[in-house]
């Protein structure tokens, strides 16, 4: 919990989190959660330690793989018991939302946005990479803070509104495999298209660099050129009767709303 005190050495650390995952997995393999406010074992403090220790430390861990190793060794050890894989994901990432909220002091709805609202995408995303879930939270709450958050969100919750229509793959970042100029009807479309070719060696680097300042300037550049396709002399229709034409602009659409959703699903966030 938060006043726990966190070990300051790496074999402090590497000791505190092998001790507590080891517990954490024994015990709920032997079908023994904690439920409502009953935890015995401190099944929550222990989980709680866990993540603390990663944050603290800074550490780049993959938690899912960890669980997933210690659990494997769990069964093989005592084959009459189910693996309690499934159920410790849910608990930690129950933890992370829990932990972002009350220490850290993140809004709800932009937990909800980088730990996902029943998205499997978003949810493995915080288990594999514990501190990147922190970071986007904390990023995300000092963009809301500062006003940035509020000059991009409409464009990209409503681009994303519009992109289920669609069904473009939420991973597919590429323009120029999912789209096709030769369709385009009006000069904001190749607009639209030629931003976000720019738009994805920004991004990619975003991801690398694990700048999200970088992502969000490069949504705010966009910002214009998107409005003009919604709105104005040279707006499109969305959904034209044309097949082809329709597909092209949901996938334009899907596209940013891609870009968007390496930090956050910004459909999650409440507007301010």
């Amino acid at each position: 919990g938060a006043g726990d005190s966190l070990p300051q050495t790496l074999t402090g650390q590497v000791v505190g989190l092998a001790d507590r995952l080891d517990t954490l997995v024994s015990i709920f393999g032997l079908g023994m959660l904690p439920t409502g406010s009953s935890d015995p074992f401190a099944l929550r403090r222990a989980a709680n330690g866990i993540i603390n220790i990663t944050w603290d430390a800074n550490l780049s861990i993959n938690l899912q793989q960890l669980l997933k190793n210690i659990a494997a060794d769990f069964v093989a050890a005592y084959p009459d018991n189910n693996s309690p894989i499934e159920s410790l994901q849910e608990f930690f990432l129950q933890r992370i939302r829990t932990l972002l909220q009350e220490e850290n002091k993140i809004d709800y709805d932009l937990v909800n946005a980088v730990l996902g609202e029943d998205d499997t995408e978003y949810q493995n995303r915080a288990l594999i990479d514990v501190l990147d879930v922190r970071d986007r939270a904390l990023f995300l709450q000092s963009i809301r803070d500062n006003g940035t958050l509020d000059k991009i969100y409409e464009t990209v919750n409503r681009s994303a509104r519009l992109a289920k229509q669609g069904d473009l793959d939420t991973k597919q970042l590429q323009p120029t495999t999912v789209v096709s100029p030769e369709y385009f009807q009006k000069s904001c479309e190749q607009a639209f298209y030629d931003a976000l070719v720019e738009l994805v060696p920004k991004i990619k680097a975003s991801q690398e660099e694990r700048d999200y300042q970088k992502l969000v300037e490069a949504l705010e550049q966009i910002t214009p050129t998107v409005s003009t396709f919604f709105d104005g002399d040279q707006s499109v229709l969305v959904m034209d009767p044309d097949p082809n034409i329709r597909s092209n602009r949901l996938n334009l659409l899907g596209l940013l709303r891609n870009h968007a959703r390496v930090l956050a699903d910004f459909g999650a966030i409440v507007k301010s």
